[in-house]
């Protein structure tokens, strides 16, 4: 069922109004859940985890009159997008209710503490908007440092001044905690960055290491500071976790020749510009190559840098919490957060593989390019019955009346007119109605499926389509082509609605031709098992067999040992491929060698630089990226993976939403030869 209300017309004009009570004085805005002039307040809280995404219990109350209509949960934040909950309700006058609204961890973990709940009356004027800042569990007070150090007092520097920063992904002041081994484990959630300098990590219980380690696979950006200390510090993180060793550490006073050339060559230039001298320092050599670990030099601070996991570590040559480092300015203190941050977003790299969402994009943005582009028949129909038909016509009055040099300026009128006429009357053309393409991917033996969809309407009326009933979350994707505001949160592209007739999920497009990124969660029945025995794959004598257990055929199947693939076509349901005769009888669609994630995107069956090269469905190959990514960022890298492409797979959309529907289902075999089906 597709919405696309004629009252929703109005939502730019009623905003500019309501924009101008706000000035007026005329809509009352409340802080922190406080009640207004309306009667109506409430807040939002963490109550769980579940499946990766947050389940947050909203809380309302009415002291006014009788009230129907949308209780609205907007996240902001970040630079890319806002996400707006929308629940419908009646609240009457001196009531309460309780409810709970999941989000998914990617419009959660964007928000960074900007959380607003308005109330929209049954015509959605805004009659209510309250500002939250404690909706993960803590008041939001700025971009949260963590020190653990046991000279916290001379690094007090690292919060610039308290001033509000604009940093990659964060906005506000960089607000310091100091931290020990007390209160270490109960802090690390509400932290982005923790700063481990001049402190003995044996000091620490084993647990609290082991828990800082797995805060940073998680996403956080730890910044370490050595010196004097740097075995001290160092020493007690794993090998596999940070893998920096020291060679050695010169004395203040001494000559450091790697920090010299890098004085000689222009580098570090805050450093510069405030005069620091590294030679009143402490500097440890830090020895990477040998480590695990892809370790880089930054160019804007003396240290090495690494993503580990979904965060990532800088190590710095030097102690913070030397005196000369307190003369740097606000840009070189910004760049040291920055640096980590660009680390576990830019470089999505860990043994060779790209992150999911990577590939999972572009493999969208294949599908749209194949069905959503401009249809150009009725230009090239046009053009031919002008050509045969009006074209000798026209010039025949023309030449009857001894006007024939108008021909020749009628010539690019009436083309301008058809290109106009095609411009206007293609777009319907383009795609008809809410259009719809998901891929739903399942471990084939697990109950919970992540469903991934590019949604695509050619008007600019808000717009959203109603989920089976499977689904319980629901978001935003991948980044699409929006970017929002990130400080205002009345401003918002991704909707999910919580209605009478169930989930619902949409966009607010911009423009013509807009799309949306979405992605919907929820449960669904196994489907069974992708087994696997005595793979081997090989150019010339690939070996072994899959049974597909699931009682789903699949059009594609790729087995993959994380360095070499093979992908075979029509694999039936309770099939027992046997992939040497497989490959004998022509059944291996694409073959490679050595192809590590990072080239999946550019070498598999030649997707995007040659696909008509090869003989295949290019939505369902698309699918099968958008699988495999998936299937090896949760994977482990012991195992290899084998995924296979269903098509009508149980599409996502309920009612008259078009949709075309793939699922990818996958598991895990022992496979002879490389195996690193995960990052």
């Amino acid at each position: 069922m597709i919405r696309n209300a004629s009252g929703r017309r109005m939502t730019a004009v009623i905003a500019v109004f309501v924009c101008l009570l706000i000035c007026l004085g005329g809509v009352a805005y409340a802080a922190d859940g406080e009640g207004s002039e309306s009667g109506l307040s409430g807040d939002v809280g963490l109550l769980r985890t579940d499946n990766g995404h947050y389940v947050m219990q909203v809380t309302v109350e009415n002291e006014g009159e009788d009230f129907s209509g949308t209780v609205q949960v907007i996240f902001a934040g970040g630079n890319t997008y806002n996400c707006a909950y929308n629940t419908e309700l009646t609240l009457p006058a001196q009531g309460r209710k309780q409810f709970t609204i999941t989000v998914t961890g990617r419009a959660a973990e964007t928000a960074r503490g900007l959380c607003a709940l308005n109330f929209l009356n049954e015509q959605g004027e805004l009659l209510e908007s309250l500002s939250l800042k404690n909706v993960f569990g803590g008041d939001w007070t700025g971009i949260q440092v963590g020190i653990l150090s046991d000279h916290y007092s001379q690094l007090t520097y690292l919060d610039a001044g308290g001033v509000d920063f604009d940093l990659r992904q964060l906005s506000g002041p960089l607000n310091l905690v100091e931290l020990n081994g007390e209160n270490l484990r109960s802090s690390l959630d509400g932290l982005y960055f923790l700063v481990i300098d001049q402190f003995d990590l044996s000091s620490l219980r084993e647990e609290d290491i082991r828990a800082v380690e797995d805060w940073v696979r998680g996403g956080g950006w730890l910044i370490v500071g050595t010196g004097s200390y740097a075995e001290k510090t160092l020493s007690g993180f794993d090998e596999d976790f940070i893998g920096v060793e020291v060679s050695a550490v010169s004395e203040p006073g001494e000559t450091n020749g790697l920090l010299a050339d890098a004085e000689k060559y222009g580098y570090y230039y805050g450093y510069r510009d405030a005069d620091v001298d590294f030679t009143r320092m402490a500097i440890a050599d830090l020895d990477y190559r040998r480590g695990s670990g892809d370790y880089y030099e930054s160019v804007e601070h003396p240290s090495v840098c690494c993503q580990v996991g979904d965060g990532a570590v800088s190590v710095l040559r030097f102690s913070l919490a030397e005196e000369e480092l307190k003369k740097l300015p606000d840009y070189a203190i910004r760049n040291l957060y920055d640096e980590p941050m660009y680390q576990s977003e830019s470089y999505r790299f860990s043994g060779g593989y790209m992150e999911m969402e990577y590939v999972g994009q572009r493999a969208l943005n294949l599908i749209d390019g194949i069905h959503t582009n401009v249809d150009f028949t009725w230009l090239m129909v046009l053009i031919g019955v002008y050509v045969v038909i009006v074209g000798p016509v026209l010039y025949l009055i023309l030449r009857g009346r001894k006007k024939s040099e108008w021909y020749w300026v009628g010539v690019p009128v009436l083309g301008l007119l058809f290109i106009v006429f095609v411009f206007f009357f293609g777009q319907g053309a383009r795609v008809s109605g809410t259009r719809a393409y998901s891929v739903t991917v399942q471990q084939a033996e697990s109950t919970w499926t992540d469903t991934y969809f590019l949604a695509y309407h050619p008007g600019v009326e808000p717009w959203e389509f109603r989920l089976n009933d499977r689904f319980a979350v629901a978001g935003p994707g991948w980044d699409g082509n929006y970017r929002g505001n990130s400080t205002n949160t009345t401003d918002y592209y991704y909707t999910v609605t919580s209605g009478s007739d169930g989930l619902s999920v949409g966009i607010w497009p911009r423009a013509n031709f807009d799309n949306g990124f979405l992605y919907a969660g929820g449960k669904a029945e196994a489907k069974g098992r992708l087994s696997g025995e005595e793979i081997r794959l090989s150019d010339t004598d690939p070996e072994g067999t899959v049974q597909n257990e699931t009682g789903c055929d699949m059009m594609y199947l790729a087995v993959w040992n994380g360095s070499d693939i093979m992908v075979f076509s029509d694999v039936k349901a309770g099939e027992t491929l046997d992939i040497g005769q497989a490959a004998a009888d022509g059944r291996c669609l694409y073959q490679m060698t050595g192809l590590y994630f990072d080239n999946l995107l550019y070498d598999m069956v030649g997707l995007y630089r040659g696909p008509a090269w090869y003989d295949f469905e290019q939505d369902a190959m698309a699918a099968l990226l958008i699988g495999l990514g998936a299937a090896c960022e949760a994977g482990t890298e012991d195992a290899g993976v084998i995924v296979g492409v269903v098509k009508d797979y149980e599409k996502a959309a309920a009612d008259g939403c078009h949709e075309t529907a793939y699922g990818c289902l996958y598991s895990y075999a022992e496979m002879e030869g490389d195996s690193h089906a995960s990052n």
